[in-house]
């Protein structure tokens, strides 16, 4: 079993001018179908971006091409000539091991091995930074319980505890709030917008388009093709919407302000029927 299976976050090291990711006419193949058709994008450093579309319009696969763990058919993702420290790629949580016999405690602390290497005593620094990831996601007094016995929405916090461990200056997540309870989704937004105030770049893949447009200033919108990016009240239009695919929510979106739960439209993933890009 691979380390990557079990701990379920990859690290990659690259060079950057100043923490930007800029993508050209990226089209990348999965599974011998077209994912993503020349897509460009620029994400500035200090960024929160949610990435939005249907069912199999080619989210997912954006951060997996980041994360060069699929191969562009044509095109480039630059992401410059400084080096980077790190990146941090938090995957859809099924694709994570969760029977291997490891404890919170252990998984949360793997997390620092970008920092400190393999080899190193964990010391008094690391314990203490621990504790406080493990705070940061309400987990405390549960670091000793094997993480098979966690909840769905523990489970989450646990990753995310990691990823705090981890310090990432980039953070990739894919499907964050997939099937938790909303309080668990309002606490992990703190901690998100807690990372990007201190500067951290955030890109997450995000169903819920009512969480969308409370929690995150910026959209790009994916239908295999980049349908708009930029502002969410600029991208978030029933037009846009409509190109991408969600042919029962072009129409139905409420203001920009609409006060609402984050979960009043968790169901707006829809499969993708098709575009209409003119």
């Amino acid at each position: 079993m691979r380390l990557s299976a079990v701990f379920g976050l990859f690290l990659v090291n690259y060079c950057s001018g100043d923490l930007m990711i800029n993508i050209t006419n990226l089209s990348v193949h999965y599974r011998e179908s077209l994912a993503l058709d020349e897509v460009s994008a620029f994400i500035e450093e200090g960024e929160l971006i949610a990435v939005v579309g249907p069912n199999g319009a080619g989210k997912s696969t954006l951060l997996k091409s980041i994360m060069q763990q699929l191969k562009p058919s044509s095109g480039c993702i630059d992401l410059g000539h400084r080096c980077l420290k790190d990146i941090a790629y938090l995957p859809q949580s099924h694709q994570i091991d969760r029977q291997f016999p490891i404890t919170v405690r252990e998984f949360v602390s793997a997390g620092s091995w970008q920092r400190i290497s393999f080899w190193r005593a964990f010391g008094r620094t690391e314990q203490c930074l621990l504790q406080e990831a493990l705070h940061k996601v309400n987990l405390i007094g549960v670091d000793d319980r094997q993480i098979s016995t966690l909840s769905g929405g523990q489970f989450q916090r646990m990753l995310f505890a990691r990823m705090l461990m981890q310090d990432a200056d980039v953070l990739l997540l894919d499907e964050p709030f997939n099937a938790i309870d909303a309080q668990t989704t309002e606490d992990l937004m703190t901690v998100i917008h807690d990372c990007q105030r201190k500067g951290k770049t955030i890109l997450a893949v995000i169903h819920d388009l009512a969480l969308v447009r409370r929690f995150f200033p910026n959209v790009m919108l994916i239908a295999t093709q980049l349908i708009a990016s930029g502002t969410t009240e600029t991208v978030m239009t029933g037009e846009n919407l409509a190109k991408a695919g969600y042919q029962y929510l072009s129409s139905e979106m409420p203001p920009l302000n609409t006060e609402y739960s984050v979960n009043s439209l968790s169901q707006t993933e829809l499969p993708f029927y098709g575009r209409n890009i003119s």
